[in-house]
């Protein structure tokens, strides 16, 4: 179990660690869960926060008994009927032989900015998001909105939270430890704080509701889609709902249909140019990954795709959509 110590006298008060909300009905995942915390100790360095890492992800592997993460795809799509569409829906229903479901709800620390507006996000099998955002047919977690840049960017105003998400009771636990590694950089050295506003993993179609009304949000916008210019400029955005920013559909091939991938800060912002926090894009810029996070903080810097790397996940820099595009925000098991 990992230990708690004593804070520092000038570090945020020591998190709670990463939990599912379901421990009762999921006892194995819980149990796991339980060694997957990490330790918080005086004036950990860098280097010993990393050896920490690497410890936890290993113990887990082997509890879990996986060494290859995408071993958990093909044993997921092995607990469904041949022939049907890929649903979260349907999966998440299902359990796995030792009787846990194979849908959980992960809760995890995070940092966020002062004013960040929680908001609860909406699932379901749809076609479209509008229909999703209209209906809200079934809460699935939340996610935080933050309206202006200079927010997004003043880490020193950023505040400890908690965000929920569904995913794959069998991945659940390493989820926790990256997304834990990820909050307590930003606990020892407030520099390398990333605002995680949206976690994406269980899912098919999802959106926040579309009752919010009108809004207006900053985003930067760039001079061009696929330069290496770093020249972003800030756009003032005004949509209908936030729906319009929050939302989404996964293909049926997705590892999200079964809680098996991770979209990081995951938004949309019409009406910008390769902008958006961690785009579907082929911009050269977005190989430069720090330089990106330095303009928005939103964005993710190179230090949490490595972290993942090293946890066994496939990430975005490894891997490309037709056309030569790459999905910016999505690290997942892979899929062979």
């Amino acid at each position: 179990m990992a230990a708690e110590v004593a804070r520092r006298p000038d570090a945020p008060a020591l998190p709670f660690h990463p939990q599912i909300l379901e421990a009762s009905k999921a006892p194995q995942t819980a149990k796991i869960l339980r060694w997957a915390g990490l330790t918080y100790a005086p004036h950990m360095s860098a280097r010993e926060r990393e050896i920490d890492f690497f410890q936890r992800v290993a113990q887990v592997k082997r509890l879990l008994g996986e060494s290859r993460l995408v071993a958990l795809r093909h044993e997921t799509l092995n607990l469904l009927p041949p022939g049907r569409e890929v649903s979260w829906e349907v999966v998440r229903g299902l359990r796995w032989p030792g009787g846990d479901p194979v849908g959980v709800t992960l809760e995890v620390p995070v940092w966020v900015p002062a004013r960040a507006q929680r908001l609860k996000t909406f699932c379901g099998f749809e076609k479209k998001w509008q229909t999703v955002a209209l209906a809200c047919p079934r809460p699935s977690g939340y996610v935080w909105f933050v309206r202006t840049m200079r927010e997004v960017n003043n880490k020193a105003d950023y505040r400890p939270e908690k965000i929920q998400f569904e995913v794959n009771s069998r991945f659940a636990p390493l989820a926790a430890v990256l997304l834990e590694y990820i909050f307590r950089e930003g606990w020892y050295d407030p520099s390398r704080r990333v605002p995680l506003l949206s976690v994406r993993m269980g899912e098919d179609t999802y959106a926040v509701s579309a009752a919010s009304g009108p809004v207006t949000a900053e985003c930067l916008t760039f001079p061009d889609k696929e330069g290496a210019s770093m020249a972003a400029t800030v756009a003032i955005c005004n949509y209908s709902s936030l729906a319009e920013i929050y939302h989404g559909r996964h293909a049926p091939a997705s590892n999200h249909r079964l809680g098996l991938g991770m979209d990081l800060n995951d938004s949309n912002y019409p009406g910008v140019v390769d902008g958006v926090p961690n785009p579907i894009s082929r911009a050269i810029r977005q190989y430069n990954r720090d330089g990106m996070h330095k303009l928005d903080a939103r964005q993710m810097p190179m230090w949490v795709y490595q972290a993942a790397s090293w946890m066994g996940c496939r990430i975005p820099q490894s891997w490309t959509y037709y056309g030569y595009e790459t999905d910016w925000e999505h690290i997942d098991v892979g899929t062979k």
